[in-house]
């Protein structure tokens, strides 16, 4: 299949009569477009702003992929270079004729090779549901889902983990689109807009923050925050004097205009900042391997929603590598999950593979709950010890709470509404699934919250540790308050994804990014590459 713009472009690269952004080197060019650098996957986010609805509709289901970005990154440059407005470059001919052609590949499967983008931008292009009239009690649920999302959101914006901000401002704004418009639910999608239009900018997706600034004001044209936030992404693409209308419209007095009093001051250009994003990733110091792998999840924070982060996360450090979404339930512990990983690539004992193992879990770990866990300061809780029997009889009251019929009920009405996303499910499920714990919770002398839910998990898993009989009814529960055997367990998680040990030397060596067979391929039948 012929893409047209591929083909300009390469034209474009052979043709050494003029300066290019590839040099007149197609191997750059082919690696721009295949394996599109970050700076340039979030340049293509903010260009994707100016598609029309139709176009993004299509590009949707393939957006992660870094072939399909990059045809939007290409006319997005090409209208910058030329001074055409973006929204007209996008409506090329070949451009949209190449999406069909894109779109013929995504459906045959033919893109599922394909070099991926940064995965927080997969879903953002997906239309949210339409707004709808649920039920008061639901709406107050999915209120306080919301909040929660905005709050992760802050916390990873004041650590400057603005990816991660932006998506969970986009995952509030995800939760509450069905839910009718007016009062706390109009209050709350007004600050994940303003609050995505600030992550945006500190992204550099001007387009994006000004996009969500006009949302924030579609839905009170009087909010002076969003006023100040239209101002800041109209600063970011240089359209002055709109941007003195917004700062005007947010009650401050717009900056004096600059004079030609220091005429004789010599331009130098500053030098650009390195970014710290793409610096190379950080290894976990080898002083603290014995610590970090005596870690247990459950007792550094990692719940049920952020299990499913820090399995995503590992898989985007080990893309080949197959993995469930119970390995954090399977394996407790880090010392547990990393001896797993390694069993995955076969990985002979010793001490520089396990350490690279180590950080990569490590790293996901960071990312997934925002900061480091071996400097997080853990309060010294007196948690419950239980028995094999004391255990079991417990797991045995939530087990009959899961099933009974009005909890199951319950269970398949929010999958559905989640439309069976394992993440915005468990979100939503918390509320629900706490209705029905608080009275055994009580009766263990324990608090009625998520903290006194965290500390009997932590109890039950470190009793299931020592007893197989307990680590599989603890199993059992899982499943049954996840809707049982057809449940959302059954479906997202139990998947058992294929995986043969025949793949192991193939995966280890993508882990290490060395040659499977070494570097003299002895006794094959391999030429070694010089």
């Amino acid at each position: 299949m012929r893409f047209l713009r591929w083909d300009r472009a390469l034209k474009l690269c052979m043709d050494k009569s003029g300066k290019n952004r590839w040099d007149s080197d197609p191997m750059i060019l082919n690696q721009e477009a295949h394996e599109l650098p970050v700076e340039k996957q979030r340049q293509a986010l903010d260009f994707v702003e100016d598609a029309s609805d139709d176009m993004r509709t299509k590009l949707a289901p393939m957006w992660k992929y870094c072939f399909v970005q990059w045809h939007i990154y290409d006319a997005g440059t090409e209208a910058t270079e030329k001074g055409t407005p973006v929204a007209v470059m996008l409506r090329d001919p070949d451009l949209r004729a190449d999406v069909e052609t894109l779109r013929v590949l995504c459906d045959s499967g033919d893109l599922d090779s394909a070099s991926t983008s940064e995965e927080w931008m997969w879903k953002l292009l997906d239309p949210l549901p339409e707004q709808g009239t649920l039920p008061s009690d639901e709406v107050t649920k999915l209120i306080q889902d919301g909040k929660e999302e905005r709050h992760l959101g802050v916390v990873a914006f004041n650590e400057e983990r603005f990816d991660k901000a932006l998506w969970h401002f986009w995952q509030g704004q995800k939760l509450l689109a069905t839910a009718p418009g007016g009062g706390p639910v109009a209050k709350l999608r007004s600050e994940l807009l303003k609050n995505r239009s600030a992550a945006a900018l500190k992204l550099g997706l001007p387009r994006g923050a000004l996009s969500t600034a006009n949302a924030a004001l579609g839905i009170n044209q009087g909010d002076e925050k969003a006023w100040y936030r239209k101002y800041c992404a109209l600063q970011a693409l240089q359209r002055e004097g709109e941007a003195n209308q917004a700062l005007a419209r947010a009650g401050l007095t717009p900056p004096p205009a600059k004079t030609a009093a220091k005429k004789t001051t010599t331009r130098t250009r500053t030098p650009a900042l390195p970014d710290k994003k793409i610096s190379k990733p950080k290894e976990l110091d080898p002083s603290l391997l014995s610590l970090f792998e005596d870690l247990v999840f459950i007792e550094i924070g990692v719940d049920s929603v952020l299990a499913v982060d820090l399995v995503r996360h590992l898989q985007a450090e080990l893309p080949e590598t197959q993995l469930s979404l119970s390995l954090i339930y399977d394996r407790p512990t880090v010392r547990e999950t990393i001896n797993e990983l390694m069993g995955r690539i076969n990985a002979k004992k010793g001490d520089y593979l396990r350490r690279r193992m180590a950080s990569t879990m490590w790293r996901a770990l960071c990312d997934a709950l925002g900061k480091d866990p071996l400097k997080q300061q853990r309060l010294a809780r007196s948690r419950p010890l239980y028995t094999e029997i004391q255990a079991m009889d417990i797991l045995s009251d939530l087990q009959k709470a899961y099933e009974s019929p009005s909890f199951v009920k319950a269970a398949a009405e929010i999958a559905r509404q989640s439309a069976f996303e394992q993440r915005s499910f468990l979100m939503s499920l918390r509320p629900k699934a706490l209705e029905v714990q608080k009275p055994i919770l009580r009766r263990l002398g324990l608090p009625v919250d998520s903290q006194g839910l965290r500390d009997l998990e932590a109890a039950l898993i470190n009793t299931a540790r020592q007893a197989p009989a307990v680590r599989e009814k603890l199993r059992m529960v899982r499943m049954a308050q996840q809707g049982g055997d057809n449940g959302m367990w059954t479906i997202n998680v139990e998947q058992n994804p294929w995986w043969s040990d025949s793949n192991s030397m193939q995966l280890r060596a993508v882990f290490t990014k060395s040659d499977p067979f070494g570097a003299a391929h002895i006794n094959t039948n391999a030429v070694p590459v010089n």
